[in-house]
């Protein structure tokens, strides 16, 4: 666990409360973006998660189901149109901006490309020591010391502190990204797809890293990616975002054993099994057509153009979330029957 130099104050009532709650929790969260005509895209629709000290939350989708809204959302990167963010129980996107700019080394973002992320014109040392300057009030030697600590932790040497972003590879860089993030010592990081632009062979090297950080550190994660092969890995809960919304939520064991919604299925079943006898024989369940677009999402459940197993019921009305059991939520209107017309299947 990184040691703050700051005093601790005196614990008060808010405090209290703070300690108790998510580190961060999102409520029925809306982002829209106003286009020319004065038509405008809802990007997220009614997100609700939360994430608690030390736990990893996988959330999952395809390329434009706003993942990357919902993340820059929580992290005041674009305004929200209704909803609340809060972090460690404080409504952070409603804050006024002093007090926003307070709570905002609590929660740091890790971005897809590190180096448009990092400021080319500053080395290594700059940014990691400019982070630390604000936050720890440390200078001269022990400026130095506090970022070569940092380089050592994410698997760099001491000695590359004085190089630029362009002298490193890009999983080199994107250690220096997050040793930037980890320099306010954050309870929460938001990692926005952090391994896609990275070769494959880099890619687990850094997922070891960051769920090595997560656990020592005590860190809370929202991991983002397209891959769910990647969340399942890391993830100690899995999300799936499907055109804006959540359609499904729960433990990530549960999630990839028994998947209860039907874009959630599709999802498992392009999954390589390791056991080639297994996987020769397992049918896949393969969607029909393109993702809608958000502009004119179909009514009722905004799946059923694509779903093997959608009735006209499914046009009528927008699941919500319901319990599936031991924390596992779904939104299907046909769970059940699904459920069971799966389990008949040889």
């Amino acid at each position: 666990m990184a040691l703050r130099t700051h005093p601790t104050p005196p614990p008060t009532a808010e405090s209290a409360a703070a300690a108790a709650a998510p580190c961060l929790e999102v409520r029925d969260l809306r982002v829209g973006f106003a286009l020319e005509g004065g038509a405008v895209v809802q990007a997220v629709r009614g997100v609700s998660l939360c994430l608690d000290a030390g736990e990893v939350l996988g959330l999952v989708g395809e390329s434009g189901c706003g993942k990357s809204t919902l993340a820059r959302a929580c992290a005041g990167l674009v305004p929200i149109g209704s909803g609340e963010v809060l972090l460690q129980g404080r409504p952070f996107a409603r804050l006024p901006a002093g007090e926003r700019r307070r709570l905002r080394p609590d929660l740091q973002m890790v971005f897809q490309d590190p180096y448009a992320s990092l400021n080319p014109r500053m080395t290594v040392q700059e940014t990691l020591g400019e982070a630390l300057r604000v936050r720890q009030a440390l200078a001269g030697a022990a400026l130095r010391a506090a970022v070569a600590a940092l380089l050592d932790e994410v698997g760099l040497t001491p000695e590359q502190a004085w190089r630029y972003p362009h002298e490193f590879s890009g999983g080199q860089r994107q250690r220096v990204a997050i040793a930037r993030a980890l320099a306010t010592a954050p309870r929460v990081i938001i990692a926005d797809e952090p391994v896609s632009a990275l070769d494959v062979s880099i890619q687990a090297q850094i997922i070891n890293l960051l769920n090595r950080l997560c656990r020592e550190r005590g860190l809370a994660m929202l991991f983002i990616s397209h891959d769910l092969a990647v969340v399942h890995h890391l993830a100690d809960r899995i999300a799936v975002m499907y055109l804006g919304r959540l359609v499904e939520v729960g433990p990530a064991a549960a999630v990839i054993a028994a998947p209860g919604h039907p874009y959630t299925r599709a999802l498992v079943s392009a999954l390589p099994d390791p056991d080639p006898e297994r996987e020769r024989r397992r049918r896949r369940l393969l969607l029909q057509g393109d993702l809608p677009s958000p502009l004119a999402p179909p009514s009722g459940c905004a799946f059923r153009t694509r779903c093997p197993w959608a009735a006209p019921s499914c046009a009528e009305r927008e699941p919500a979330l319901e319990s599936a059991g031991d924390g596992h939520l779904v939104a299907c209107l046909r769970r059940e029957e699904i459920a069971a017309m799966s389990a008949e299947k040889p």
